[in-house]
């Protein structure tokens, strides 16, 4: 639970975004809005050309008793009928819309007209809201509730307006719109016209054609996506985040999410409490939760990319067990011909600065480790090590455990004062407990998955005696390649649908190490260097699930690039049992680890 309220905290503050589909490596960016819609998106059109809603209790022409939604979205939309530029943010959503070519109030169709007819046009940073259906469904609830047959009534009602929805998505994204926002309708069910008095016998009505609706537009979002590669369509899912909101709305800071709050004579005294204002329309509370759920989906290509964490930590984890088999071959005391059991102990932590869309991250871990170890001759000697690994990482909106269950192999060769080792090994791990704190905090998303890791080390130095301290100047090379499986977060906001990653890397490392003591104690120090000569990783790829919206790619930063490196310990014998302890830092343009071990070694 701390996990979370840290990651929630932390989410709150950085959850500010910006956005479209640049390219890979920069972050979403929307230039300007432009708005198509009925009451929910309306910021004041009707009231210019009606009076309606009466303002007060309703606040300045809009359909609540606050800003909607899209004037929630950062920008500074101006209305159409204040004659609004149509080369900057221009909302044209009328409160009682239909969808079609309807006169007055205008039809969604003929807002497009009208805004085209203005000379309006789409650019590739154009962020298009789309939203309608409602009123062509409530319109023939009445009529369908005393027909003979009331779904067969209301179903091709339901599906001509998804159909002009359609139309007016693919008549934009084919005008050359970069990124089109485009809304389902709610459960109709759960409104108060048909959750409580002589609407309840509609309610199921009302959300038959709902979903009739729904169905349908997801259906041709799909096929236009297809057919409109150009521009990244994303449907924003209501429906599904209405159970989440009725089961508790506590969470979301509510009391009440079945009435409304403006009755038609007066005003319940506390409207934030309310979920709904009138008998359709959202309260000014609403209209925040209804925003920060579309931030969600508008910016799932920045906020997915924090998952870069999940390959790295295997990674880094990797690198440290070839580190920690190499390190036990290449100190400078004599071989002696037997067999060891080996087993220890290692923990860790890691820092991780912000860099870019990937905001930092900390991580703990701790493991257990068990191996043979076995010296032919003085010249040769090869060991195996099993281990488990156990991580926690806390990484801005996001925080997961990773379990790793590892196996290396080792062998080692020298001769006076020349030697050469080399270590191969793999791990299966599991990403466990992953949370994401969504923009609609509290609202957190669940996942796991898996994968693999798999690397390889080879080192060789010189040992110079110095009066008494040794000294060994070596090199060593690396290579480790991680896999992380594709998965899709469980929860009621946008489940973003993450692909599968590789993380894989060479790298070089150039260190200078000094040993001494006595007495059966000895001790070392060393320092390093260590950068990449070949990163070929993946970017990180995220969609939506069960969505048109396209998958965006993001390159990630490594996290160390080239690093210092830096190690310190101290070995005993006592009696029949060896015992060292170790420490190795490493410190890099963004991150800082540090792991400690202790090892045991008893001859056989």
């Amino acid at each position: 639970m701390s996990r979370f309220l840290r990651s929630a905290a932390l989410a709150a503050l950085t959850v500010a975004a910006a956005g479209a589909m640049a390219s890979a490596a920069s972050a979403q960016a929307y230039n300007r809005l432009i708005v198509f819609g009925d009451s929910l998106s309306d910021n004041g059109n009707l009231y210019a050309i009606s009076g309606q809603p009466t303002s007060p209790p309703y606040f300045q022409g809009r359909f609540s008793n606050g800003r909607v939604f899209t004037e929630l979205l950062g920008f500074n939309a101006g209305r159409y009928t204040a004659g609004a530029p149509v080369t900057g943010s221009v909302n044209y959503a009328f409160g009682g819309a239909r969808t079609d070519s309807s006169a007055v109030p205008p039809g969604m169709r003929n807002q497009l007209l009208a805004y085209t007819g203005a000379g309006g046009t789409f650019g590739a940073n154009d962020l298009v809201s789309i939203l309608g259906g409602a009123n062509n469904i409530f319109q023939a609830v009445g009529p369908a509730s005393v027909s003979p047959n009331p779904t067969g009534f209301i179903q091709p009602v339901a599906l001509a307006a998804a159909a002009d929805i359609n139309f007016i998505v693919n008549s934009v994204a084919g005008a050359g719109a970069g990124t089109i926002l485009v809304s389902n309708l709610p459960n109709l069910a759960l409104t108060p016209q048909f959750n409580q008095g002589p609407g309840a016998p509609a309610a199921p009505l009302a959300d038959y054609a709902g979903t009739q609706f729904n169905g349908a537009l997801l259906n041709g979002l799909m096929a236009t996506a297809a057919a409109r590669p150009g521009t990244n369509i994303i449907l924003l899912d209501l429906y599904k985040i209405g159970p989440a909101l009725v089961a508790d709305p506590g969470r979301f800071g509510l009391t009440n999410v079945r009435d409304a709050c403006f009755n038609g004579v007066t005003v319940c005294a506390s409207p934030d409490s309310y979920l709904y204002w009138d008998s359709v329309h959202p309260t000014a509370a609403g209209h925040r939760l209804l925003a920060a759920l579309a931030d969600d989906y508008l910016y799932y290509g920045d906020q997915g990319a924090q998952s870069a964490v999940q390959a790295e930590t295997a990674f880094r984890q990797r690198e440290d067990l070839l580190d920690l088999a190499s390190e036990g071959l290449s100190g400078r005391e004599a071989w002696e011909p037997g067999s060891h059991l080996t087993f220890g102990a290692i923990a860790d932590s890691v820092e991780t600065d912000a860099r870019g869309v990937v905001a930092a991250a900390e991580a703990t871990g701790w493991g257990v480790r068990g191996g043979l170890d076995h010296a032919l001759s003085e010249h040769m000697r090869f060991g195996l090590a099993a281990t488990f690994r156990k991580a926690e990482v806390d990484a801005g909106p996001m925080a997961f455990e990773v379990d790793s269950y590892a196996f290396d192999l080792y062998a080692g060769w020298r001769s006076g004062g020349h030697f050469i080792n080399a270590t191969v090994g793999g791990s299966i791990d599991q990403y466990d407990e992953i949370t994401r704190v969504t923009s609609l905090t509290p609202v957190i998303h669940t996942g796991e998955t898996d994968g693999g890791s798999v690397g390889a080390r080879i080192q060789g130095g010189v040992w110079f005696d110095m009066g008494g301290i040794g000294l060994s100047p070596r090199v060593a090379v690396n290579y480790v390649s991680t896999d992380v499986n594709g998965y899709i977060e469980q929860g009621p906001a946008a489940q973003y649908a993450y692909q599968d990653r590789t993380v894989q890397a060479a790298s070089g490392e150039v260190s200078l190490r000094a040993e001494g003591g006595g007495g059966g104690v000895s001790f070392y120090v060393e320092g390093g260097y260590r950068d990449s000569f070949g990163d070929s990783s993946d970017a990180v790829r995220t969609g939506i699930a069960a969505n048109p919206a396209h998958i965006l790619a993001r390159e990630v930063e490594d996290p160390f690039g080239g690093s210092l490196l830096a190690s310190a310990g101290v070995e005993a014998d006592l009696g029949p049992v060896n015992v060292s302890f170790g420490y190795r830092g490493r410190f890099g343009d963004a991150a800082d680890s540090h792991v400690g071990a202790i090892t045991f070694r008893l001859p056989l």
